[in-house]
């Protein structure tokens, strides 16, 4: 029995040094790694950065792109209306596997009033302290997964908060790491309708301004920015509306659908979802009647998406 025992024994160490062997080539060859890490799903990943610093300059090396569909959408976040303060959140779940919310009122920070949530881009949250008067309110990047938060520094090119129209978050991890975030001031009291955009990342440092002083039409919804397609678009409420190339830096008109004639657009609501750009117009009074279009990925225009009554 004894030779019977050597030899099992033999055979299981054999079958350890291998193993122990493969892991040490797959550890040791970063190709390799790399290849297993783009696989993992996003949750994953977060967990292994904090393996070793070796995993995690892999995992966060601006060339490194993960196999998840950043593009998924798992569900939506509601405020409740429940008061001017400490808002509250709901979760519906749009996915396959329906998870709980992450969280039903920001806390990441003591602030009595509360929180609340301007913007929601790509997994990271921009939000803000929860004040009537602009001078005592606060910006912040959050990301709900890593619990991670930033507080955005104040503009020091002659900026006031009270003198800003609104502030947009920019994040497209599938090209870099690093968000940026845009606040359209106005720089000059006198000179009302004249605007600069401000722009500030943490990879750049400090605000900066960002070209020359445009003039805006008063009837853009500065403070409801959206992310899509490498650029931030805002809203009008009747002719065109504004874009701003984050990369080039530039600003363009983004021209809109048509009114039917007799008709009366009484709302519009532009988002993004999927990754495609959704433009909402109700017409009538009784609101029963809407159009639902989405933007041609090259800009070149909209087209019907569903139309509903």
């Amino acid at each position: 029995m004894l030779p019977t025992k050597k030899t099992k024994a033999s055979s299981s160490n054999a079958y350890l040094i291998s193993s122990s062997s493969s892991a040490d080539t797959i550890v040791s060859n970063d190709d390799i790694l790399t290849l297993i890490l783009h696989c993992l799903p996003l949750k994953s990943l977060l967990k292994f950065k904090t393996v070793s610093k070796h995993w995690l300059s892999l995992i966060t090396d601006p060339r490194f792109r993960p196999k998840h569909d950043s593009t998924a959408v798992s569900g939506l976040f509601i405020r409740r209306i429940s008061g001017r303060t400490n808002p509250k959140y709901d979760m519906v779940n749009l996915g396959h596997r329906p998870s709980r919310a992450p969280f039903r009122s920001l806390t990441f920070v003591n602030d009595a009033s509360g929180i609340k949530i301007l913007q929601s881009c790509n997994g990271l949250l921009l939000c803000c302290s929860f004040r009537a008067n602009p001078l005592e309110t606060t910006n912040y990047i959050y990301n709900p997964t890593t619990k991670h938060y930033t507080v955005l520094p104040c503009p020091t090119h002659g900026f006031y908060r009270n003198n800003a129209f609104g502030v947009c978050l920019a994040f497209d991890p599938s090209k870099s790491p690093h968000y940026k975030v845009i606040c359209i001031t106005n720089p000059d009291p006198d000179l009302p309708d004249h605007c600069r955009v401000e722009i500030y990342s943490p990879e750049t440092g400090p605000w900066r301004p960002s070209g020359r002083l445009f003039v805006a039409p008063r009837n853009v919804h500065f403070k409801n920015g959206v992310f899509w397609n490498g650029a931030i678009c805002w809203l009008s409420d009747w002719g065109d509306s504004l874009g701003f190339d984050v990369e080039e830096e530039k600003m363009r008109d983004i021209p809109m659908p048509s009114v039917v004639t007799g008709d009366v657009r009484s709302h519009r609501y532009l988002g993004e979802s999927g990754g495609h750009l959704h433009l909402v117009e109700i017409y009538g009074s009784d609101n029963l009647l809407f159009d639902v279009f989405e933007m041609e990925r090259d800009n070149s225009g909209w087209f019907v998406n569903t139309e509903s009554i």
